[in-house]
């Protein structure tokens, strides 16, 4: 079904409401086009666009010479980046490609929505028609454009094999992608590349990824370029090494090309709000590259000592094990042994971070995660789930229901540890881009 053009009034309006300049008129249309959306979703679905549903329609609809990531997206919304790309992206296309008739995607969406607005043929025209160019009145809409561009990203690995996997992997996610086999031209390429995270082997010929991250670190230019390890190593040891020299994140081969993403994406999105915030202490100023020394250091954002955690799991002894280790590291812990304490408590309480298990004895984790991020309470509440299901598609299955990650048991302390301050180090900082990004001072952290 057609939408009928918006009616010409332009007799009965004041000219003063007329648009004056070639970026209003382009407002107007992406107004017309995002509206024609929301009454086709409407009428076809009998439900209402989401938030979420509708930032991504808008901000596709939006003409840059390069569109928001959904990592971008994800970071400002205060969502799972995965949780975005991976089901509510699909979903939404899938849902426009059921409505128009034909294949809907974010490349096609305005074209699409033009023929609709003009009364023609979904298929006509719909992959050709090309979008309008943007039209900028300034040099910040210029700067506003290149802000937008795709995450750089350096992978530095010896095998091959490795390189082509994930360099395929990130390029299929539209990231910037450059790699290296050596840790002497990972530091040369760093230099000029300056990319926004680096994935970095540890056994290399010549240098270890230990050294070069260790020499990054050294470096003011480069020391706040997130590394993420990622190596065959699995001990204990190995990790402890591995953020002791100053790594975010570890990964271990064979790589789990869905769990890398997800590391790999949240990282990003700390970084994307770093600069957000940067922006907005600096205002006027073009946003600050990963080496700016104004950009917030991590430990600007630790948790403080009301930090709460809710663990959830049905055995005794898990149960206290986990608390007892969260509360001699100084977070106040809640506890829930099934899915309905879970949600009860979760919405009283609104703990900053939920440990939740998958087999409980009244419902999944999974189902329980879903239900959080239905809850407008609960919804941005980070759920990292803690179990000894360790296949690819439960991964795959806890990240879908809006996970934000995943650890299998028996769980390494150190790991927990890491992940549990990587959440809530993007949940602060989401907290403070929300109130206008106030002044960050420093603290010291004891643990």
């Amino acid at each position: 079904m057609s939408i009928p053009p918006p009616q010409d009034n332009s007799a009965a309006t004041p000219t003063s409401a007329q648009p004056s300049s070639p970026l209003e008129q382009l407002q107007l249309k992406q107004k017309e086009l995002l509206e024609c959306a929301v009454q086709l979703f409407t009428e076809h679905t009998e439900k209402s666009l989401s938030d979420l549903q509708t930032r991504l329609l808008s901000e596709t609809l939006i003409t840059r010479a390069k569109p928001k990531s959904y990592i971008q997206i994800a970071a400002e919304t205060g969502y799972s980046g995965a949780y975005v790309r991976s089901v509510v992206a699909p979903n939404l296309w899938k849902t426009f490609s059921d409505i128009l008739g034909t294949k809907v995607n974010r490349q096609n969406i305005r074209a699409l929505l033009q023929n609709q607005l003009q009364g023609r043929d979904p298929d006509q025209d719909a992959e050709i028609l090309p979008s309008p160019e943007p039209c900028r009145d300034n040099v910040n809409d210029v700067q506003a454009a290149s802000n937008a561009s795709a995450p750089c990203i350096l992978i530095v690995d010896d095998q091959p094999h490795n390189l082509a996997l994930l360099t395929r992997a990130l390029e299929n996610e539209d990231y910037e992608v450059w790699s290296t086999t050596s840790g002497a031209d990972a530091l040369k390429q760093v230099g000029l590349l300056m990319p926004d995270l680096i994935v970095l082997d540890v056994n290399m010929p010549g240098m270890t990824g230990y050294e070069v991250c260790q020499k990054l670190k050294a470096d003011s230019h480069t020391r706040l370029i997130p590394v993420i390890f990622i190596s065959a190593l699995d001990e204990p040891f190995d990790k402890v090494q591995a953020f002791s020299v100053g790594g975010v994140d570890y990964i271990t081969k064979p790589v789990n090309i869905i769990e890398a993403l997800v590391r790999i994406d949240h990282h990003l999105q700390i970084g994307a709000i770093q600069t957000q915030l940067t922006s907005q202490h600096n205002p006027g100023q073009p946003p600050q590259s990963t080496q700016s020394p104004n950009k917030i250091p991590p430990e600007a954002t630790l948790p403080n000592a009301n930090t709460s955690i809710m663990v959830v799991d049905d055995d005794p002894r898990n149960l206290s094990l986990l608390s007892q280790w969260l509360e001699q590291e100084g977070y106040e812990v809640w506890q829930a042994t099934t899915g309905r304490e879970t949600l009860q408590f979760a919405s009283n309480i609104l703990p900053d971070l939920i440990l939740l298990d998958i087999n409980l004895p009244d419902t999944s984790g999974y189902e329980v995660c879903q239900q959080l991020r239905a809850n407008d309470q609960t919804k941005r509440i980070p759920v990292i789930f803690v179990s000894v299901l360790n296949e690819t598609w439960n991964k795959v299955k806890g990240f879908a229901v809006g996970g934000n990650d995943y650890l299998p048991k028996p769980l390494q302390i150190l790991e927990l540890h890491s992940r549990i301050r990587n959440q809530l180090q993007l949940q602060q900082l989401r907290a403070r881009l929300s109130e206008g990004g106030p002044t960050l001072k420093v603290e010291q952290n004891e643990r």
